[in-house]
């Protein structure tokens, strides 16, 4: 039966990272399947930022003609052939992963977004797919219910969204801008204001505005018949949503350095979610 190496796990998610507490509290007889699933995230995403545009290109039409591979049982990579081998069902459900390549390409492209609805939509692929696609393999092909399909996408959309407001800065200077047009506008902000080495006030009134959409996307849903089976991902949207406010505490200075939670703040945080799932 295929297995991941350490390599490729530590590098999906190294330990003391915010998908290693999301890791830690899925099923133990589930976990390699969500280790694949985030491997596999990570390759595409690594893939849409390849330095030459002809080398991701070429990368993601590689993981396009492997999610087809995957679904007709025969695939290359040790993730996708993780994912064969530990789930039963419908391979169809694998489709979902090109929603991810979808978003990846929209990354590549170096899209801007209009508005909060544009941005959103790029969001449930880059972001809702893979954590849609998680709470469906843990729950069972075929039994996940639509409100839990639904909750799944929409706290990815929230975790995308805190991954923008972190990673603001670097994200600008490879040439990807994801704040809405329509919110730069409105607060008399040019692309340059993203790349600067101080965080300007109309910027930090633009962040604390996203922030709240993306605190909203974040909101946990209730109890209900399938939320323990989403532990994994509830950990996950917390730890961001914690991150969102830590952002927030420290003025949004997001362009003189990255930051992350502390060592104390994930555990607890993670703790905390998993009770709640």
């Amino acid at each position: 039966m295929s297995t991941l190496d350490n390599e490729l796990v530590n590098r999906t998610a190294p330990p003391g990272s915010m998908r290693y507490f999301s890791l830690l509290y899925s099923p133990e007889d589930r976990r390699e399947i969500v280790q694949a699933l985030y491997a596999i995230d990570t390759e595409i995403r690594e893939s849409a930022k390849s330095a030459s545009h002809d080398v991701a290109h070429t990368r993601l039409t590689w993981w396009r003609a492997e999610t087809d591979r995957l679904i007709n049982a025969n695939p290359q990579h040790p993730a996708t052939r993780v994912l064969l081998d530990r789930t039963s069902g419908d391979r169809a459900v694998f489709n979902k992963l090109h929603e991810v390549l979808a978003g990846a390409d929209m990354d590549l492209a170096r899209m801007t977004f209009s508005n909060q609805q544009e941005l959103r939509a790029y969001c449930s692929r880059s972001g809702g797919a893979i954590q849609e696609l998680i709470a469906t393999l843990l729950v069972g092909p075929g039994a996940l219910d639509e409100t839990t399909r639904a909750a799944a996408n929409k706290l990815g959309v929230g975790i995308r969204m805190a991954e923008i407001v972190r990673d603001l800065r670097q994200d600008a200077y490879d040439g990807n801008v994801y704040l809405p047009m329509d919110l730069l506008d409105k607060h008399d902000l040019q692309t340059e204001h993203l790349r600067a080495r101080e965080v300007d006030p109309k910027l930090k009134d633009a962040l604390r505005s996203f922030r709240d959409s993306a605190v909203a996307e974040l909101d946990l849903p209730p109890r209900g018949p399938q939320t323990e089976h989403l532990r994994p991902v509830y950990v996950l949207a917390a730890l961001h949503r914690r991150l969102l406010d830590h952002i927030a505490a420290r003025n949004y200075d997001v362009a003189t350095q990255r930051i992350e939670l502390g060592p104390l703040q994930k555990p607890w945080t993670a703790w905390r979610a998993a009770r709640r799932a």
